[in-house]
């Protein structure tokens, strides 16, 4: 594999590690033992890592590596609003750019969101973790502005982990009323379809705040 995959290689998997609640806020990810459980060298490990503080997504201490940073009610909400409005203009843009494939490949993520019936089960949170990154980040592909799609993927990563460290649908005891993506996505999916720009952003910037008022009370 080509240096530069490796590097993306290691840079996909420690995020899914951190996703996936192998890490807690304040564990150290080592690089020797990334190295080893990723079958990698240390250098590819060591440029995810740095990548990966650089994007803020994992903070540093010197002589002590890098760290996952404790959540903050603050930092939630920064993220969050961020999400909103990059999200808000990457659905809009997909309204205008969508094609019926793409279209498609939306609506199949939503009939595999619909079919998870047990969230309590390992492979359904796992199933369900990636169904949503995928709805999302193939909307920001979806705009064709990979600036907004760079920025949407990295602070759709941040904010998943609040979302896994706080969200009861993550750990298997989703509230009444509390699992609106299903219904939300797909309203967002027939506005983009319908090439209303305007609806998209909205709906899309409406499901972020509702996802982030959702969380805030576990704060």
């Amino acid at each position: 594999m080509a240096k530069a995959n490796l590097d993306e290689f290691a840079y996909q998997a420690i995020i899914n590690l951190i996703l996936e609640n192998h890490y807690r806020p304040g564990d150290f990810l080592l690089e020797t033992e990334l190295a080893k459980s990723l079958g990698l060298s240390r250098t590819p490990v060591r440029h995810a890592l740095g990548q990966l503080t650089a994007e803020g997504f994992l903070d540093k201490k010197k002589k002590k590596g890098c760290f996952i940073p404790s959540p903050t009610p603050e930092d939630a909400r920064n993220v969050f609003y961020a999400r909103e409005h990059i999200e808000g203009l990457t659905a809009s843009s997909a309204a205008r750019h969508a094609s019926e494939d793409e279209i498609r490949q939306l609506l199949r993520l939503v009939e595999k969101e619909k079919a998870i019936t047990d969230p309590a089960t390992r492979e359904s949170k796992r199933t369900y973790v990636s169904v949503n990154e995928n709805f999302h980040l193939n909307i920001a592909r979806i705009s064709k502005n990979r600036y907004l799609e760079q920025y949407c993927r990295h602070a759709f990563w941040r904010s998943n982990t609040y979302i896994f460290f706080f969200d009861k649908y993550y750990s298997g005891k989703p509230e009444e009323g509390q699992v609106t993506g299903p219904r939300q996505h797909m309203e967002i999916i027939r506005a983009i379809e319908n090439r209303n720009e305007e609806k998209a952003g909205n709906l899309m910037r409406q499901h972020v705040r509702t996802t982030f008022e959702q969380l805030f009370i576990k704060l």
